[in-house]
């Protein structure tokens, strides 16, 4: 009888979780470690795509998601004598500034984007429910509706990194007043302690391997990207699915832990880098894109551009097919 596989979860964020329900459901027993004291929010909503769906609904997590948030649109190894070795398989689900990553990959380490974001959760109940995203110079304004009564929205500018305002609800009205009257009457409807604002990192490329000996890298750990096309969260559970089905599963079944971690690497990385990249493409074209004629230029492409192209670009990121 082949004995039983263990496996440890660093981090206890959508990644971490998602790849403990993935392996517990493959058969594994799951440790989840987590450093804080207790979970609390980090940011003020996590938007989840399609493909981010998709994986939900492969752990079992869909419905509930789908009743807790709001449904918006867009305008081992074997001894020689055949015995089974414990299989310490390591999940590193540390996040953007992983310390896993920094033992194993020195070298690459998260990078500040050049760009910080204010964001709010605010009473609404007026507020069209679709995303809306306004590109204008190195800034993008965005927001949509979460609930029946609540609007989250951000302000993704360029900005120097660790820079602070004496008074950040006045630096917020400040920089949006010559926008439309509706963001203007959204940011003038938030209070101060509604806004918080982080700087923005991410991990340039992601790493050129996600498997380093027994450990396997996602998420942010592994591929931190820019947020200028969302799916962060998404792509996180995708990986917390994978854990189970590419790695999990084929071990509890037979198959070498090396080849299993080699086949998540070659599953995940092509995919989580199109999107990286995506995002940069995104982040030039739009938020970080000077005034005067550049602005002009951009708007012009974009009227050019065939609605198919642009479509085939967003479809890039939301469609994914559990293996």
């Amino acid at each position: 009888m082949a004995e039983a596989r263990t496996a440890t979860v660093v981090g206890g964020g959508v990644a971490g979780l998602a790849s403990a329900v993935s392996l517990s459901q493959a058969g594994w027993q799951v440790t989840v470690l987590e450093r804080a004291p207790e979970f609390g929010e980090v940011g003020a909503g996590v938007a989840i795509t399609g493909n981010g769906m998709t994986a939900l609904g492969a752990i079992g997590a869909a419905d509930a998601v789908r009743a807790a948030g709001y449904q918006t649109s867009t305008a081992g190894y074997q001894s020689p004598d055949g015995r089974w070795r414990p299989s310490d398989l390591v999940v590193a689900a540390d996040g953007v500034r992983s310390t896993v990553r920094a033992q194993l990959f020195p070298g690459a380490p998260a990078r500040y984007s050049g760009s910080t974001c204010w964001r709010a959760v605010i009473p609404d109940t007026s507020t069209d429910g679709r995303l809306f995203e306004v590109w204008g110079p190195e800034t993008e304004f965005g927001f949509l509706r979460i609930s029946d009564g609540e609007l989250y929205w951000f302000g993704y500018f360029r900005h120097r990194a660790g820079a602070s305002f004496g008074d950040e609800l006045a630096a917020a009205r400040d920089r949006f007043a010559g926008w439309s009257p509706l963001i203007r009457s959204i940011v003038a409807a938030t209070t101060a302690d509604q806004l918080m604002r982080h700087d923005v990192y991410y991990l340039p490329g992601g790493l050129h391997t996600y498997v380093r000996g027994r450990v396997v890298m996602i998420g942010d750990a592994a591929h931190a990207a820019l947020p200028t096309v969302g799916g962060g969260a998404s792509t996180a559970l995708e990986d917390g699915v994978c854990v189970g089905r590419l790695i999990g599963a084929p071990v509890r079944d037979g198959a070498d832990l090396g080849a299993a971690l080699a086949g998540f690497d070659q599953a995940r990385r092509p995919r989580c880098q199109k999107i990286a990249r995506l995002a940069v493409v995104t982040a030039r074209l739009g938020c970080d894109l000077g005034g005067g004629w550049r602005q002009t230029a951009r708007n012009a492409l974009l009227r050019l551009a065939p609605p198919k192209l642009l479509m085939r670009a967003g479809t890039q990121v939301v469609d994914w097919t559990p293996p």
